[in-house]
C-alpha cells in the first residue's frame, strides 16, 4: 500500500476538514456522507476527490478510513465496511467519547487495525461549509488503541501517527479510552453543558427583565460561546458519555451550592475564598494540563474596534519571525474595544513579543 488513499467517512466540520486537508497534501481522498447533499457539496468544493455511493465503497483500495460520523453510529459504520477493509489498512474514528466506541469494536473482533481517535479541535460551526483545512494545526489529537492490539499494531500505530503529524500539524497523545472520557468530560463535555445552562438561566431572567439579553454581551458572549453548537451532537456526546459527564456536573453543583450557602449566610470570607481558589487554579492550568494540552504563553494585547487593528498585531509579530500558536478575540466593552489573546509556543518568544509591542506603544501584558 502506497498509504496515499484516504477514506473520509461523514463530511460535516471535522470529516470534510480531514478531507481538505489530506486532498491539499496530495492525498486521494474518497468521501462519503448519508447526507447526499452534504456529499455533493464537498465534491463540488474540492475537499474530495471522489464521491462514493455507501460507506462500503468508499473505502476499497484505501490505506487510512477515518469515521467522522456521531459518536452514535461509529460502531454501525465499522462494521458496514468491515469486508471491503483490505489488508494493511489503518481504521480510526474521530469521535469525542472513546470508551464506549473501542469496547463496542473489541467486541466486533476486527482483523484489521482500529486506532480510536479524538482531534481536540473544532468550532461551534458545524458543516461543510465551516470546515477548515487548517483546523488541527498546533492542536492535540489523542490516540486510545484497543486493549488487545495485533501484532503488527505498533507499525500500524506509528503510520498513522506520522501521518497526522506530519500531514495535519497535530500533536498526538496516547492514552487509555477510559481516561480520556474522563478529562473531555471535565474540560469540554461538562463546559458545554454549563454554558448552555447559563444561556438557560438568562432566558429565566429575561422573562423578567428583557434588557437582561441585550445587556449580555462582552464577558457573558465569551463564556457561553460553545453553547452555539449543534443540539443534536452535544445530546449525542453527552449520553454516550453519561457517567463521566454526571460526575463532573456534580463537581460543579457542590461549587454552586458552596456559593449559595455563602450568600445564604452572608459569608464574604467564603465568597472571597472561592473566588480566590478559582483564579489560583485557572493560573496553574497550562501546567495541570501538560498531559494533555502543551502550554501556551499568553499576551494580551488591547486593540480598538477598526479595520486593520488585528493585523497590524500580527504582521508586527511576524516581521519578528514570530510563530503565533493561538489566537483570539476578548471583548471588553462592546463596539468599542477588544483584547487579543495571542497565545507563543515559549517564554522566549513571549517575552520577545511583549517588548516588541510594547515599544510600538501597545498596552500589551502577560496573562
Amino acid at each position: 500500500m502506497d498509504n496515499k488513499h484516504i477514506a473520509i467517512l461523514g463530511l460535516g466540520l471535522i470529516g470534510g476538514s480531514l478531507a481538505f486537508r489530506f486532498n491539499s497534501k496530495g492525498y486521494h481522498v474518497t468521501g462519503y456522507d448519508v447526507d447526499e447533499e452534504r456529499g455533493r457539496a464537498a465534491l463540488d468544493l474540492g475537499a474530495i476527490d471522489a464521491l462514493a455511493g455507501s460507506a462500503s465503497e468508499a473505502v476499497v483500495g484505501c490505506d487510512f478510513i477515518f469515521v467522522a460520523t456521531p459518536v452514535g453510529v461509529v460502531t454501525d459504520t465499522v462494521e458496514a465496511i468491515m469486508a471491503n477493509i483490505e489488508n494493511g489498512a489503518v481504521v480510526s474514528d474521530v469521535g469525542s467519547v472513546k470508551r464506549p466506541i473501542m469496547e463496542s469494536i473489541t467486541a466486533l473482533e476486527p482483523a484489521f487495525a482500529f486506532i480510536g481517535g479524538h482531534p481536540m479541535a473544532g468550532s461551534e460551526q458545524g458543516g461543510i461549509a465551516a470546515a477548515d483545512p487548517n483546523l488541527f494545526e498546533n492542536a492535540v489529537y489523542v490516540l486510545t488503541p484497543l486493549p488487545s492490539a495485533s501484532e503488527g499494531f505498533s507499525r500500524d500505530l506509528t503510520r498513522l501517527r506520522e501521518l497526522i503529524e506530519e500531514e495535519l500539524g497535530a500533536s498526538v497523545m496516547v492514552m487509555d479510552s477510559a481516561i480520556h472520557d474522563e478529562i473531555v468530560a471535565a474540560v469540554s463535555h461538562m463546559p458545554h453543558v454549563a454554558a448552555a445552562a447559563l444561556v438557560n438561566a438568562l432566558g429565566q431572567a429575561a422573562e423578567r427583565a428583557p434588557a437582561a439579553l441585550a445587556l449580555a454581551a462582552g464577558g457573558f458572549r465569551d463564556t457561553t460561546r460553545v453553547a452555539s453548537g449543534s443540539p443534536e451532537l452535544w445530546a449525542d456526546i453527552c449520553l454516550h458519555n453519561k457517567a463521566p459527564v454526571l460526575r463532573s456536573i456534580a463537581y460543579l453543583q457542590d461549587e454552586l451550592e458552596a456559593v449559595q450557602e455563602a450568600l445564604l449566610v452572608h459569608d464574604a470570607q467564603g465568597l472571597e475564598g472561592f473566588f480566590q481558589r478559582a483564579r489560583d487554579l485557572r493560573a496553574e492550568v497550562p501546567i495541570a494540563q501538560r498531559s494533555l494540552i502543551p502550554p501556551l504563553f499568553d499576551l494580551m494585547v488591547p486593540v480598538p474596534d477598526t479595520p486593520g487593528a488585528i493585523s497590524a498585531v500580527t504582521s508586527l509579530l511576524a516581521s519578528a519571525n514570530l510563530s503565533l500558536k493561538d489566537i483570539g478575540i476578548v471583548r471588553q466593552r462592546e463596539g468599542e474595544v477588544g483584547a487579543l489573546r495571542i497565545g507563543l509556543a515559549d517564554e522566549k518568544s513571549c517575552a520577545l513579543a511583549l517588548k516588541i509591542l510594547q515599544s510600538e506603544g501597545y498596552r500589551a501584558y502577560r496573562r
